[in-house]
């Protein structure tokens, strides 16, 4: 989702859908250019079920990234015919909590990793996005957010996307770089489209959603949890995938409550 095609697509659908009754919040990542920048600084890149272990030196370059490519899809929005409200979600939006060590195992025994800066959102202040909304502006998120001593945390942009559509939308969109939730059908591998939440967790359980996946499925289902009337896992860099999502194709997974 960093190709810049992908991103002037997406604008695109979006300046499209808003000609209707429809209204749009975009909350983006970083994580390619993360790690790049981290490599050209000599530093490596660990991740812990799907989340990036984030320390003092990577959370300047996380912060750094963010801003920018914040400012860069703002360009792209403008261009397109459309008034983003460019928003850090550290100024105010994305109050958090450092996440807690995760569980590990290895073989036979178990440990606990420490994140470092990685945050989980406590609350979300939703005036700010509605505001904007209310103004005639496309919202366009930088996944930061800050604790209550004032430190800013690194936020999975899933996790935060999914925060913020349980506090201020109907329905979750979730744009990626895969289909949706794959599954084992006659011996091959098929996108599923649509899942209950319960048969969700029952696939986390049985160790069927994991790596990558499974921060996507767990943003989808806190969405769900706080409110969100349908989630969706969209393949976002084929062409003009949200629009496709809201014309009734059959398009990735729908997560429903």
């Amino acid at each position: 989702m960093d190709d810049e095609r992908v991103i002037h697509q997406l604008a695109e659908d979006v300046f499209h859908l808003q000609k209707g009754s429809l209204r749009f919040v975009v909350v983006h990542g970083g994580g390619k250019e993360i790690t790049r920048r981290m490599s050209d600084a000599g530093l490596s890149t660990k991740k812990v079920s799907g989340l990036r272990i984030t320390d003092d030196p990577t959370m300047e370059i996380v912060e750094q990234v963010m801003r920018e490519t914040n400012k860069e899809i703002c360009v792209i929005f403008r261009g397109s015919g459309l008034i983003p409200a460019p928003i850090v979600g550290s100024d105010g939006l994305l109050i958090c909590k450092k996440k807690p060590p995760v569980k590990v195992k290895d073989g036979n025994s178990e440990s606990l990793v420490d994140l470092g800066r990685v945050g989980s959102v406590a609350k979300v202040e939703p005036s700010i996005v509605l505001d904007a909304i209310g103004k005639g502006r496309v919202p366009i998120i930088a996944p930061l957010g800050r604790d209550e001593s004032g430190m800013t945390l690194n936020v999975n942009a899933d996790t935060a996307a999914g925060s913020i559509a349980g506090a201020c939308s109907e329905e979750f969109v979730l744009l990626t770089d895969v289909d949706g939730i794959f599954l084992p059908d006659s011996g091959r591998m098929r996108v599923v489209s649509e899942l209950r939440t319960s048969e969700v967790m029952a696939l986390i359980e049985e160790g069927v959603i994991t790596g990558g996946m499974l921060p996507k499925v767990e943003a989808c289902m806190h969405a769900l949890k706080s409110g969100v009337k349908m989630a969706r896992i969209v393949n976002g860099t084929r062409q003009h995938a949200l629009k496709s999502a809201f014309a009734g194709g059959a398009v990735g997974t729908r997560i429903l409550g």
